[in-house]
C-alpha cells in the first residue's frame, strides 16, 4: 500500500514541468478526496491528483489530506503553475444524521477557484442519503469568500449520484463555473475519474486513501 502511494506521488511530482494548477471547490468528489464530499476518514491520509491535458493551458494540482478526527481534517495542496501552497482544513461543526434529514455543517479553508491558487474560507451544508444498496445522493451548498477579498461572497455547491457504491456522477459549482465528472471507486483505497473543467476541457483525477495507524491484534 505504501509503495503504491509513493509511486503515484512520484508520478505527479515528476510531471511538474508539464502541469499547472487546478481546483474546483471543497466538496467536489475529484478534489475533496471522498466521493460524497465528506471529511477524510479518521487517522487516514488521502492523496489527490488532478490533471487537465487539453485546452489553452494545461492544469494540475497535487493535494494531501489527513483525517485527524472524525470532525476535522487538514491538508496541503501544491499548485504547479504559480508554485504556490494552499492550506486546507475542514471542521465538521454538525454531523449529519443518517436516520433523518439532518445535514452536516462544515467550516473550512482551501481553494474554491478553478485556477486553484486562491486561499478561501467557506461554510458548507452537506447531506447524503442512501435510498438503496445501489443508489445514493449527496448534495451540498454554501457560501465562500477569498481571503484576499473578504467582502465578496460566492455561492458554491455540488450534487453527486452514487451507483452501487462504485460509480459517482457529479456536477460541481465553484462560484463561477460548473464542472461535471464521473468517478470510479476501484477498491477501498483507489478512486479514478474523468471530468469536464468549466464544462468544456477534459481532465483526469486520481485519489488514494489509506489508514496510517493500523490497529494491533491481540492474542486471547
Amino acid at each position: 500500500m505504501i509503495r503504491s502511494i509513493l509511486i503515484v506521488l512520484a508520478l505527479f511530482l515528476t510531471t511538474n514541468s508539464f502541469i499547472l494548477a487546478q481546483g474546483c471547490g471543497p466538496n467536489c468528489p475529484a478534489c475533496s478526496g471522498t466521493t460524497d464530499g465528506n471529511l477524510t476518514p479518521t487517522k487516514s491520509i488521502s492523496i489527490q491528483g488532478l490533471y487537465m491535458p487539453t485546452g489553452e493551458e494545461e492544469f494540475g494540482v497535487l493535494g494531501l489530506k489527513y483525517g485527524a478526527f472524525d470532525w476535522f481534517d487538514l491538508g496541503i495542496a501544491y499548485t504547479f503553475k504559480t508554485e504556490k501552497i494552499i492550506w486546507n482544513a475542514r471542521l465538521q461543526a454538525i454531523k449529519q444524521n443518517e436516520s433523518n434529514w439532518q445535514p452536516s455543517v462544515i467550516l473550512g479553508t482551501g481553494s474554491i477557484r478553478t485556477d486553484g491558487t486562491d486561499q478561501s474560507i467557506y461554510l458548507n451544508i452537506l447531506k447524503s442519503k442512501e435510498f438503496s444498496e445501489n443508489f445514493a445522493i449527496s448534495v451540498s451548498g454554501g457560501v465562500a469568500s477569498l481571503t484576499s477579498d473578504i467582502e465578496k461572497i460566492y455561492g458554491i455547491g455540488n450534487v453527486s449520484f452514487i451507483f452501487m457504491e462504485k460509480i459517482t456522477t457529479f456536477v460541481n459549482f465553484d462560484g463561477i463555473s460548473f464542472h461535471e465528472g464521473v468517478m470510479w471507486t476501484v477498491n477501498d483505497w483507489f478512486t479514478a475519474g474523468i471530468m469536464m473543467i468549466e464544462s468544456k476541457d477534459p481532465a483526469i483525477s486520481v485519489n488514494i486513501t489509506t489508514p496510517i495507524f493500523k490497529s494491533k491484534k491481540t492474542d486471547n
